[in-house]
């Protein structure tokens, strides 16, 4: 579903938005193939384009699970703003609509803000809010291990010996810490510790994120579209590498249908009572930074034009389990939330 036509393009970055779209239809698809997916466009970036689009959500329920990859800093919402998401979070919570938003790229948002702060929409406490990990694949398939994702990187050195000051600087992870603005829900009592959720206030703050899957660019996800080519004439189909919790979202809420599938159909709606319900028990990786017990990083080379080998190549190291001022710990943390699905998570759901 599209609107009349799009507005606001070049302050809203418009030319990202396909990519964006190709990732989370893929990776739904991808991992609940059944399941049917419809994708509902917005006219631009600001919040009453969102809004109206995530209305059309709800006035015709157009689906049971509904995943969003984007956000902003908590600091640029404002409370009318707030109160009108939730508005149109609690009114598909009472139709059986649960609605799943990453968390962020940016870590605790320092680096790019100067403050440490959640995003939002993901900090409303009607909504899951969806982090990210760096996955370690085995052969087979095999699960091995997951960090949370927080990237460190540093360059080879022209001589090719050593890295450059090594570990390098920050440059992305899974969003999370403490609302300063939204108070705790009832869900996260007595399961998220209290130095997270009394961090900004006495009385307690909604802590973000609830859940996660992967979303590290390093271990992510392999997409393919057709597109315009660097000449800008021609169009054709290519593969990539991405991730983000962009991809973190859709996996989750892929999960999500599968687990709904799993209870018959029912929808789960919205669906944070359940997840934190089954914190700690085995449905979840109780994701760690160290989970080897050593430092973990994968070794990239990348083209320096972002496209082909014409313009060089350029080699880095990218340390895992770096997410800036946050921490994935046991137990819930402001990383990863309760975890990630493990074997079992989509079969708690089915009805005995």
């Amino acid at each position: 579903m599209l609107p009349k036509k799009y507005t606001n393009t070049k302050d809203c970055s418009a030319a990202g938005w396909y990519g964006e779209e190709t990732l989370d239809v893929e990776a739904v698809h991808a991992v609940a193939p059944a399941a049917d997916v419809t994708y509902v466009g917005a006219a631009s970036c600001t919040d009453s384009d969102l809004l109206d689009a995530l209305g059309k959500v709800v006035d015709h329920h157009l689906a049971d699970i509904v995943s969003n990859s984007w956000g902003e800093i908590e600091a640029a919402q404002t409370p009318d703003i707030a109160a009108a998401y939730d508005q149109v979070f609690q009114l598909g919570a009472v139709e059986g609509i649960g609605f799943y938003f990453s968390s962020g790229d940016d870590g605790d948002e320092v680096a790019s803000s100067g403050t440490k702060q959640v995003d939002s929409p993901a900090n409303s406490a009607w909504v899951t809010a969806v982090g990210g990990t760096s996955l370690a694949v085995g052969k087979d398939d095999t699960y091995l291990w997951e960090t949370g994702w927080g990237t460190e990187k540093a360059n080879l050195s022209a001589d090719g010996r050593s890295w450059t000051d090594f570990p390098g600087a920050f440059t992305s992870g899974a969003g999370g810490g403490t609302s300063r603005t939204v108070a705790e829900p009832s869900y996260q009592q007595g399961v998220v510790p209290e130095a997270l959720a009394k961090a900004n206030s006495p009385d307690g703050n909604r802590v973000v994120p609830d859940i996660a899957a992967i979303a590290d660019p390093n271990t992510g996800f392999l997409v393919g579209q057709t597109q315009t080519m660097p000449d800008g004439r021609t169009q054709a189909y290519s593969e990539y590498r991405i991730g983000g919790t962009s991809l973190a979202a859709p996996t989750i809420a892929a999960i999500q249908a599968l687990a709904q599938e799993a209870r018959g159909g029912t929808p789960i709606g919205f669906a944070n009572p359940a997840i934190y319900a089954k914190s700690g028990s085995k449905v979840y990786h109780d994701v760690t930074d160290n989970p080897t017990g050593s430092g973990l990083a994968v070794a990239r080379v990348d083209f320096v034009n972002g496209y082909d080998a014409t313009g060089g190549l350029a080699t880095s190291v990218r340390s895992l389990g770096k997410d800036s001022s946050l921490k994935a710990v046991k137990g819930y943390d402001d990383v990863t939330g309760v975890g990630t699905p493990a074997n079992g998570y989509v079969e708690s759901y089915r009805r005995r």
